[in-house]
């Protein structure tokens, strides 16, 4: 059998294809597919199924807890809705924690004689005549002597029902006076 010189041997080609390609599509599949994909690629898509499996069970077991240097501080049902309230936290300091307008914020504060509370634009002391306003600055009031420290703001989060803390790094005690 002799072939045909007329013939166009690309098109003998596509007549064995089982579908229509347009030419654009038909050049675009011939870039792709020019070569075999091979074990690397295999290799590949394995691992990187491994790591997403991994991962996903490392999630499950921790809880969706959140990991270091996240402290636990006890269950947010402890903290009244619509309330500021005042908890031990570490030697020399309380935490306070703000749970009013449908927000829920935290400040460190120094222990004082008295818990601090929510203020109509803030946060007081009653006892000792301490007042803060919302952000934690120190405000004046009329019987304080003098300005108080201004509340730390601290991160916290909710995870299953417990209050997290992202506790601030430890300040280093300085030398007190000069010399």
């Amino acid at each position: 059998m002799a072939k045909d010189p007329t013939r166009d041997p690309t098109r003998d080609r596509a007549e064995q294809r089982s579908a229509y390609l347009p030419p654009r599509a038909a050049k675009a599949r011939k870039l792709i597919l020019r070569s075999q994909l091979g074990l690397p690629w295999l290799l590949a898509a394995a691992l990187f199924g491994l790591v997403i499996l991994v991962a996903g069970v490392l999630f499950l077991v921790k809880g969706g807890r959140p990991g270091a240097p996240w402290e636990r501080v006890g269950p947010v049902a402890s903290f009244a809705d619509g309330a500021v309230t005042q908890a031990p936290y570490r030697a020399g300091e309380a935490l306070v924690v703000d749970r009013r307008g449908g927000t829920l914020r935290a400040f460190l504060v120094a222990h004082g004689s008295c818990p601090v509370v929510g203020a109509s634009d803030g946060f007081a002391r009653p006892c000792t005549g301490q007042v803060w306003d919302s952000e934690g600055r120190p405000a004046p009031a009329p019987r304080a002597t003098s300005l108080p420290p201004p509340l730390r703001a601290v991160p916290v989060t909710v995870a299953r029902g417990d209050l997290y803390l992202n506790p601030p790094p430890t300040r280093p005690r300085g030398r007190q006076g000069g010399g």
